[in-house]
């Protein structure tokens, strides 16, 4: 079942003509968020991101757009579906018709989706993750590529070489070979007392646990730099750490021949 519109529908109901524009241009844009004992987390920080958003894409926003909204129809899809801890994934359409420029309908259409999550809290697992450098494909940087849309072919194409390939996740980099983020989390790489991640400028997700774990390090007496990375600083790091907000923090166990 999904929240499509404000109506709880199933999911092979959902009404092609309204949403192929995501599927034949990628003109869409989501957010990812987890419910805890029926919460959102992080919940204004995702609304302000997905308003900016929709800004920078120059899709309308409906007037009823509110983070109070968005977790009312959240809490409903919940109640409906039965799960009480789980990933909720919000996406925006535009719904226009036309071919890459849309029509002069420049609607836009939303829905939801909640699946359920084993555990109710972030966890620290006792083994780490097997990572390495993805370079079939590069990042550009821009502020289409600090946007969570649905044009995602480097993360795709990362996450089935990993696959392919025996590793947990693939780190990511731009044209000028640095570091930027792996294929589905930030990343922080952590030397002595000083905590660094790739700036915005360089082109990395503006993830909403980023933002907060910035904020967390600082309290903890960490030294934060938003500063480029280069790939060979991650064999003399202390700590490799991949970061979105359905996990938390993973732990990095071994990259390339440095564990």
């Amino acid at each position: 079942m999904i929240n499509y519109q404000g109506d709880i529908i199933e999911l092979n109901a959902l009404p092609v003509q309204d949403v192929k524009r995501a599927t034949m241009y990628g003109d869409a844009v989501f957010e990812t968020i987890r419910m805890r004992d029926n919460k959102l987390l992080f919940v204004e920080d995702h609304y302000f991101r997905l308003m900016a958003s929709m800004r920078i894409l120059r899709m309308p926003i409906p007037m009823e757009f509110t983070p109070e909204f968005f977790v009312d129809e959240a809490n409903r899809l919940a109640e409906e579906v039965a799960v009480t801890d789980g990933r909720l994934r919000l996406q925006v359409v535009r719904k226009s018709e036309g071919k890459y420029t849309p029509d002069d309908n420049n609607e836009c259409v939303w829905w939801m989706e909640l699946e359920e999550l084993s555990s109710q809290d972030y966890t620290w697992t006792s083994k780490g993750l097997k990572v390495d450098l993805f370079k079939d494909h590069y990042i550009q940087p821009g502020l289409l590529s600090t946007l969570k849309s649905s044009n995602s072919l480097p993360y795709v194409l990362a996450g089935i070489f990993a696959k392919e390939n025996g590793f947990d996740a693939m780190l990511l980099v731009n044209d000028k070979k640095m570091l930027v983020e792996a294929n589905a989390a930030n990343v922080f790489v952590l030397k002595d007392n000083i905590l660094k991640t790739a700036p915005l400028e360089d082109g990395p997700l503006r993830g909403v646990f980023r933002k907060n774990l910035i904020g967390w390090a600082k309290e903890i007496g960490l030294e934060i730099k938003e500063e480029s990375i280069n790939p060979f600083e991650l064999q003399k790091a202390d700590e490799i750490w991949l970061t979105n907000t359905i996990t938390g923090v993973q732990w990095v166990e071994k990259y390339r021949k440095c564990t």
